[in-house]
């Protein structure tokens, strides 16, 4: 097999992008690639992020996307390539990851499951570190469609419609939650462009004055029957009341009732209030993503 590799180009990539983590995903669900969700928000969340200089696309002489390599900043990297293909390609992934860290130390993230690229990561000398991401799942077949959630008086669940207020207090909540924020009113518009987005997965707690205090956006893909949160938050003056908990609760019965067969959240193992949040929520571990340095 022949391959050549280039940079992001535009649309029409980030649709094949989309296409290519689906393909994925059905061909191995144990290997724990990144859904098309993550990539939406991952590539969509701000107008700072410039794709076309953190994502390499790897293709054969007829054009057909094999992989990818998504490096922001360039000391960070995931890699994701299609199931079977040759070792040489991963480690040609590898080095290009490597070429774009420079002199500094490189980290890339990898799914325990995932055999193929763990190989290759130790071909070129790469050294697992203690830092993970926890991978939790909810499984409706064998846990139930969840029930909605009991709200507190006085509060109330809402999907995020095409309203021009509603959406500048969900970003405003964002920037509250993630400050600093390079989250804007622009690029949230972009990212409920992208095709995996459906507003009634982007839902919000709404308190008792009218604030909004939590949020959860959700992604499902029909072709996997998996869904995914990203991102989750609660305001900072509103934690601790397990109002996160109530609103991943209605975010995973969305899911469910859409037909999702798994729902995938993941947190880093050091965020011990995500990883108790969504334990309390009844998601479950199902592996880790370590991060390998070199």
């Amino acid at each position: 097999m022949n391959w050549t590799h280039r940079p992001y180009h535009g649309e029409a990539d980030f649709l094949a992008l989309l296409a290519l983590l689906s393909a994925c995903n059905a061909a191995d669900p144990s290997a724990g690639y990144i859904q098309p969700g993550d990539l939406s928000w991952w590539i969509r969340q701000n107008e700072v992020f410039k794709p076309q200089d953190s994502i390499e696309i790897f293709e054969d002489s007829a054009g057909q996307m094999l992989g990818f390599v998504f490096s922001d900043p360039p000391t960070w990297a995931v890699v994701q390539a299609l199931p079977g293909v040759p070792g040489s390609l991963l480690d040609d992934m590898l080095g290009h990851a490597r070429g774009r860290a420079g002199n500094a130390e490189l980290t890339v993230w990898a799914f325990e499951g995932d055999g193929a690229l763990i190989a290759a990561l130790k071909r070129h000398s790469f050294t697992r570190t203690d830092r993970r991401t926890v991978q939790f799942e909810y499984c409706p077949a064998d846990q139930g469609i969840p029930d909605a959630p009991r709200l507190p008086a006085g509060f109330s669940l809402t999907a995020i419609p095409d309203d021009h207020q509603l959406k500048t207090r969900r970003v405003e909540l964002h920037q509250a939650v993630w400050h600093p924020s390079q989250v804007t009113a622009a690029a949230y518009d972009h990212l409920r462009a992208s095709p995996a987005y459906d507003s009634e997965l982007d839902v919000a707690l709404v308190g008792p004055g009218g604030q909004l205090v939590a949020y959860a956006l959700g992604w499902f893909d029909p072709r996997t029957r998996i869904g995914v949160m990203e991102p989750v938050g609660t305001h900072p003056g509103h934690r601790g009341q397990g109002l996160g908990r109530l609103t991943v609760r209605e975010v995973n019965r969305r899911l469910a009732e859409c037909g999702a067969e798994r729902i995938i959240i993941r947190t880093p193992e050091s965020n011990a209030g995500a990883v108790r949040l969504y334990a309390s929520a009844n998601f479950r571990i199902t592996g880790y993503v370590c991060d390998y340095s070199r």
